[in-house]
């Protein structure tokens, strides 16, 4: 039996075949997407912070003063240069041992004054990335499933519209008008040949 009309089957094989390639394609959007939303994170919560790089100009302390916090920090003093160019002196936290003549990376505002480091956009950026690769992937996938179903349905259909034309040559049965209709095998065979 030819077919015709709109082939479902052959739209599920190139959606099989291309789905691999926009699943990548999802996953490196995910992550530039991710990234621009770190980013408009940050700049967004300090417009007005810069990074100095600060020399120690003392040696810092061999041991915190106090040794049971997660981070030991101790105050010693460094020099920096502002945003506009004019040198710094002041307390910056920096590892206890650090040696004088080190240098420590520093955050300050527009007037110079160290700040604590702006947020890092880490969480806006994983959920941004995770949404579009979630949102991209269950794309794909309904995209996949439901050119499979579809195929699958006109596959059976074919199939049940090509078994009724051959079951009759195959199982012996006549082809006449009224034969499917029921009752009609038992009157072919109950007539008697003239």
């Amino acid at each position: 039996m030819a077919h015709t009309g709109f082939d479902v089957e052959q739209v599920a094989a190139v959606v099989r075949r291309i789905a691999p390639a926009a699943a990548l394609l999802v996953l490196v959007a995910a992550v530039l997407l991710g990234a621009a939303a770190g980013a408009r994170a940050v700049s967004r919560s300090a417009p007005d912070l810069h990074r100095a790089e600060a020399t120690t100009v003392a040696g810092a302390p061999l041991r915190a003063p106090d040794e049971n916090a997660l981070v030991s920090q101790v105050p010693v003093q460094a020099v920096w240069l502002a945003p506009d160019g004019t040198g710094r002196l002041g307390p910056v936290s920096v590892a206890p041992g650090t040696p004088a003549g080190r240098t420590v990376p520093l955050w300050v505002d527009a007037a110079g004054r160290p700040v604590p480091p702006p947020v890092t956009g880490t969480s806006d950026a994983v959920v941004v990335g995770a949404l579009t690769a979630l949102l991209g992937g269950a794309t794909i996938a309904a995209a996949v499933l439901l050119t499979a179903a579809a195929g699958a349905r006109q596959r059976s259909r074919r199939l049940a519209a090509e078994w009724a034309a051959a079951e009759p040559l195959w199982s012996g049965r006549r082809i006449t008008d009224g034969a499917d209709a029921p009752g009609a095998e038992r009157r072919r065979r109950g007539r008697r040949a003239p």
